[in-house]
């Protein structure tokens, strides 16, 4: 069977076979630059380079921009621009581009397999510019620019459809994907309001429908070029040349050129049923359907030329049914949005806004980190120079600390999810990051509280605070719910101390207590939900698939990983932190971001040294796959084997980490203390 996936494919050469664009005896495309885009990306991928050994961008550069997602770094951010500067004409070529919805490449399908689609893995690229572009945009709060790009980029993913075949359309189902989960992350981000949400569903109007990237003609297409790859053979010996280009085997030396003929006239009806097949609005009875034929070709039913070339129709429709799913959620999500039924607000994630704050904590200079501490704990230990430069950092964080500290508390949802960071993980940089930044709105707090008298200046940042916690406690792992519960201990501790200057407003009293509420009643901090889902990241963490008969041994080890405790679920993710390469805390980390008061160096080591016996036990049982340590018991064996070897297999069973009883026994009377703190704050000392 012909698989699209598997090298050598001659559809996959279609895609990889450059074409030398500059050649004279290049087609020049029937139709103008007004009604087809193909002339308009000739010239801009020719600007680029695409397709010769010196591209605009290298490879290393193609890596970083794929792996680029929103928000970024500073660090990020810095290599970012030097690209876009680098291919600002290019991408107002492709923007030109892309504004014109039909792209015909004039493709000779005479030419059947032979025929190459240079222009499929530059679109690739391009794709990957004009999305890189949106995130900058996003970046920048440039919301109005992002949008006009986002739907850039979608018209990019219809015209890449239009080819009528089936390596075009799963070209165009990737972009489909790649523009769903980039305008996904610009609602997160607040960029998309009730109006921006209609002239997007507007603008991204090719891309509706069941079938936007035109699977059903590439099928049909298909066909065709198999026919015409046939009839243009001229001996057996052609046909055997095709068959092994095709499939890659070298099994065809028993087709001849006459049943190759008579054998692709049939085959048509067979394209056809499968054509019918990727329009049918059941996608069960479309992969049963497709599947069929797969076997009835591999059976012999249609032929031995069917058994070799037929494409595998039902992995094809995967392609197609996983964009279509993301196109589907989106236009959803978006149109929900452009009824007014969900503000901006309720949709952005609070994560991303989190995640930028972070950021900006950690790049304050390590010495001034500590004198922000000392600002916030012990003012009186800094020296007038010293004192003076960590509030020229304060008044300057605004944009990259206290401005999106500000962002994430108006946000009625967090979903750590979107920061695509590895589950189970302690989460080392962004949590302390998110700390450090709450530390300097209390430290700024506390000094324009002690510096003007004025116990009310401490109410701002104590309600961010106490935000920030309850937005950790609503997505929790149990490292979040441990941060978040710090939180609130400092923020109480800040509230105290501006108390002692005076009394504190009614208010801000109210103020204060409001953001209090926001934190859930039953399970203070989330560690008990935090637990359920940390464990069961810890048992589904690196599988490639989890199907129905996984499903009870999953819930099983699960249920063996709670019975343990919190503390053995705890010491488990951090075990799978120290496989991942992760940072792990350490005292020398700057002041603000340390979290060695949470880990401490005793329990690192514990962890640490489990790792390196595990990795010893793994490479002297022959084993090859780290990742899949967790899973070396298999789903297939009874259940209660499967349960008592999980038990055995524990690699850090019996080690002490962390005692989370003893932080979710305090976890009630330390969320009863924040109200009574402020209450309290509010009375005459």
């Amino acid at each position: 069977m012909r698989t699209p996936f598997l090298l050598p494919s001659v559809i996959l050469q279609r895609m990889l076979v450059a074409l030398c664009v500059c050649a004279a005896g290049m087609l020049v495309s029937r139709a103008t630059a007004q009604d087809n885009a193909a002339p308009l990306w000739r010239a801009a991928f020719q600007a680029a380079g695409y397709g010769t050994p010196a591209p605009i961008i290298s490879t290393d550069e193609e890596a970083f921009l794929g792996n680029l997602h929103y928000p970024v770094t500073q660090e990020e951010r810095a290599q970012l621009d030097v690209l876009l500067q680098r291919t600002a004409a290019v991408r107002q070529q492709f923007d030109a581009a892309a504004r014109v919805k039909r792209a015909d490449w004039d493709l000779d399908r005479s030419k059947g397999f032979a025929l190459t689609l240079e222009h499929l893995p530059n679109m690739r690229s391009a794709a990957r510019l004009m999305r890189v572009q949106v995130i900058a945009e996003l970046d920048d709060s440039n919301s109005a620019d992002a949008l006009v790009s986002l739907a850039a980029l979608g018209i990019m993913g219809a015209q890449s459809g239009q080819d009528r075949i089936a390596i075009s359309s799963m070209v165009g189902s990737s972009l489909g994907s790649m523009l769903a989960d980039t305008t996904n992350e610009a609602i997160d981000a607040g960029a998309v309001d009730q109006k921006a949400a209609q002239q997007l569903l507007e603008a991204l109007g090719p891309l509706k429908g069941s079938d936007p990237f035109r699977y059903g003609d590439a099928i049909k297409g298909e066909w065709e070029l198999l026919n015409n790859s046939v009839r243009g053979a001229k001996s057996d010996k052609d046909i055997q040349a095709m068959i092994t280009a095709v499939d890659g085997g070298g099994k065809g030396s028993e087709i001849t050129l006459e049943n190759a003929r008579s054998s692709a006239e049939s085959l048509r009806t067979v394209y056809d049923r499968a054509a019918l097949a990727f329009s049918s609005p059941d996608p069960n009875a479309a992969i049963d359907a497709l599947r069929r034929l797969s076997q009835y070709a591999e059976g012999g039913r249609f032929g031995p030329l069917a058994k070799l070339v037929l494409p595998e129709f039902a992995s094809i429709y995967q392609r197609k049914l996983s964009a279509d799913q993301d196109l589907a959620l989106l236009f959803a999500r978006l149109q929900v949005i452009a009824d007014g039924k969900e503000k901006r607000e309720d949709v952005m994630n609070a994560a991303l806004f989190l995640s930028r704050a972070s950021a900006g904590a950690r790049s304050v200079p390590d010495e001034v980190q500590e004198s922000l501490e000392l600002l916030r704990v012990a003012p009186a230990a800094l020296d007038a120079p010293r004192t003076e430069r960590a509030m020229d950092i304060l008044t300057r964080a605004d944009r990259n600390v206290l401005k999106p500290l500000a962002e994430a508390i108006s946000c009625k949802r967090c979903d750590f999810t979107a920061l695509r960071h590895r589950a189970p993980t302690l989460d080392i940089m962004l949590l302390g990051g998110i700390r450090g930044a709450t530390r300097m709105a209390l430290a700024d707090g506390l000094r324009r509280a002690r510096e003007y008298k004025q116990p009310e200046a401490i109410v701002a940042a104590a309600v961010t605070a106490y935000r920030v916690g309850a937005l950790l406690a609503m997505d929790p792992s149990l490292p979040r719910s441990a941060l978040a519960h710090s939180i609130w201990r400092e923020t109480s501790a800040a509230v105290q101390e501006a108390a002692k200057i005076g009394p504190i407003s009614k208010t801000g009293i109210d103020e204060m207590e409001r953001a209090l509420v926001f934190m859930p009643t039953g399970d203070p901090f989330g560690f008990r939900k935090g637990m359920e889902d940390d464990a069961k990241d810890i048992v589904t963490a690196g599988m490639p698939r989890r199907d129905a008969s996984a499903n009870e041994a999953i819930a099983a080890r699960v249920q063996i990983l709670k019975q343990r405790g919190p503390g053995a679920v705890f010491a488990r993710v951090a075990f799978a932190s120290v496989l991942n390469g992760d940072q792990m805390p350490d005292q020398r980390d700057a002041a603000l971001i340390r979290l060695t008061d949470l880990y401490s160096a005793s329990a690192i080591e514990k962890i640490t040294t489990a790792v390196t016996a595990a990795k010893t036990q793994h490479a002297d049982s022959g084993g090859s796959a780290l990742t899949d340590m967790n899973f070396e018991v298999p789903f297939d064996l009874p259940l209660d084997e499967q349960k008592a070897r999980f038990k055995r297999a524990d690699p850090v069973r019996g080690v002490q980490f962390i005692d989370v009883n003893a932080l979710i026994a305090l976890a009630g009377s330390d969320y009863s203390a924040a109200f009574d703190t402020v209450k309290a704050a509010g009375k005459q000392p």
